[in-house]
């Protein structure tokens, strides 16, 4: 994604006397920050239209020191607002507009003020009522090739990534990622016809069946940075005992099986080396179809399609149950690669376990190695970019290359006992409270206790590396330049 200056496109929605607020400007100077802390969301499908009708309650509270007038909001750019009360039902005023990211210029959405009769203090929490209705039919066009999310009997998803409900946000990828990872309780509910069943990695609190029609009701286990629903006409199999659940299509009931046990063999895996992780005693995983991204929330998984299929590509699953063992980033434009990176070396680790593939994680080394060379020959800045500043450049996709060479590296250095050990203490120090990248490398620095700073230096502040790992050393012989 290339920085452009600001495209608004005046396309202004009236609907209705209360929305009469001033045009929406640009913002001069820092922008207020604002928390999720909790999300109550009522949806119902109607799949003969092809729309999503909503209801979402929201509370935030002000993280700014300034008083706040105005609540910021992104919808996505085929839906709109139809009504936004305060939690005492009276109307507010209310701006919405179809504007172009500042910084993204691909990236449409509907970018939506709500005035409050009374400005927020800082430090203070705020309930709005918003009603909402609408079209999905992706984002392909920004170049997240994976969001295709539409309205369809046959899969139809519901996910932040593309803005399927009302979410604090600004019409800039830099300053939405500022406002830093949330973490929120919700309630969702979501009405279906009655052949269809809803998906979703929280606690079900109900299913109500009436004319055809069945509610599906989840509510979070664990403080949640995401909502993601699924629907299709999924099975389910479960181990109650373990705490796990798979959601799957049909046609892939054997593959679910699999991927059961998988989960089973790869969350007794990782609680081995790095201790519980949070909500350990619930677990789901949600089949989605091939293209769609796999993904993890903080109780459960978004698995494409391939996993089920192919018993060869259960290594995905690994990569997402791992990121359990993620501590939040505290960071306003995290780097990932200490997320990214860390899952990629993981997943491939697993293999060689739970598979007994010996040789695993050094194929994956040297695929990852092949990946960042590409990738370096169509940007100049992933060679130049230290790790630490891919979120501030946009190279987050670089994280899951060199951010596993770089864990591989440290992984070789420090022996497997030693850096296991430091990655889960690590996470059992920090699970609670969040942490920065740099805090997490300064920890690995601390408890590997070997002489690597010309290792960090090379790899995380700089960008040295990039020339080894373009040239003609093998990863042995990088690896052995940082021994002593």
């Amino acid at each position: 994604m290339k920085r452009h200056r600001i495209l608004l496109i005046t396309l202004c929605l009236s609907i209705g006397a209360a929305f009469t607020a001033p045009a929406l400007a640009e913002t001069a100077g820092p922008r207020p920050v604002l928390k999720t802390t909790a999300c109550k969301l009522d949806i119902r499908i109607d799949y003969e239209k092809e729309k999503l009708f909503g209801e979402c309650r929201l509370t935030f509270v002000n993280g700014s020191r300034e008083p706040l007038g105005k609540v910021p909001l992104v919808l996505y750019r085929l839906m709109k607002i139809t009504s936004v009360k305060d939690d005492d039902g009276a109307p507010l005023p209310c701006d919405q507009r179809i504007l172009a990211f500042e910084d993204w210029d691909k990236y449409q959405a509907n970018i939506i003020e709500a005035v409050l009769k009374v400005p927020l203090p800082a430090g203070e929490k705020k309930t709005i009522d918003i009603l909402y209705e609408g079209y999905l039919a992706g984002l392909t066009e920004t170049g997240m090739g994976y969001v295709k999310d539409h309205v369809d009997k046959d899969f139809t998803i519901i996910r932040p990534d593309c803005l399927a409900y009302p979410m604090i946000g600004y019409p800039s990828w830099t300053d939405t990622r500022a406002l830093g990872m949330q973490a929120f309780d919700y309630d969702v509910s979501v009405t279906v016809p009655d052949s269809l069943v809803v998906a979703n990695g929280g606690r079900a609190t109900g299913v109500v069946t009436k004319d055809g029609l069945t509610t599906y009701s989840y509510r979070n286990i664990l403080p949640a940075w995401r909502i993601d629903l699924a629907v299709a006409k999924y099975g389910v199999i479960e181990d109650r005992e373990g705490g796990f659940k798979v959601f799957h299509f049909a046609q892939d009931r054997e593959g679910a099986q699999r991927v059961l046990q998988a989960l089973r063999e790869s969350t007794a895996l990782f609680s081995g080396w790095f201790g519980p992780a949070q909500g350990a005693a619930v677990y789901s995983v949600i089949e989605i179809p091939e293209g769609f991204g796999s993904q993890a929330d903080v109780t459960s998984a978004l698995q494409t399609r391939s996993a089920f299929q192919d018993p060869d590509q259960l290594v995905q699953l690994y990569h997402e149950v791992s990121h359990r063992w993620n501590v939040r980033s505290l960071d306003p434009q995290p780097p990932r690669f200490e997320s990214e990176g860390l899952a990629m070396l993981l997943q491939n680790l697993a293999r060689e376990k739970l598979e007994k593939k010996p040789g695993s994680l050094d194929k994956g080394a040297e695929r990852l190695r092949d990946h960042f060379r590409r990738e370096c020959k169509e940007d100049i800045k992933a060679k130049t970019t230290a790790m630490i500043d891919y979120g501030k450049e946009k190279l987050t996709d670089v994280s899951y290359s060199k951010g596993m060479l770089f864990f591989y590296v440290l992984y070789k250095l420090a022996g497997e006992e030693h850096f296991l050990k430091a990655v889960g203490g690590f996470y059992q120090t920090y699970k609670d409270k969040g942490a920065t990248a740099a805090e997490f490398v300064s920890y690995l620095r601390k408890n590997i206790k070997l002489p690597l700073d010309a290792f960090f230096k090379d790899w995380v502040t700089g960008a040295a590396s990039s020339d080894d790992l373009l040239g003609p050393l093998s990863l042995d012989e990088i690896t052995r330049k940082y021994r002593k």
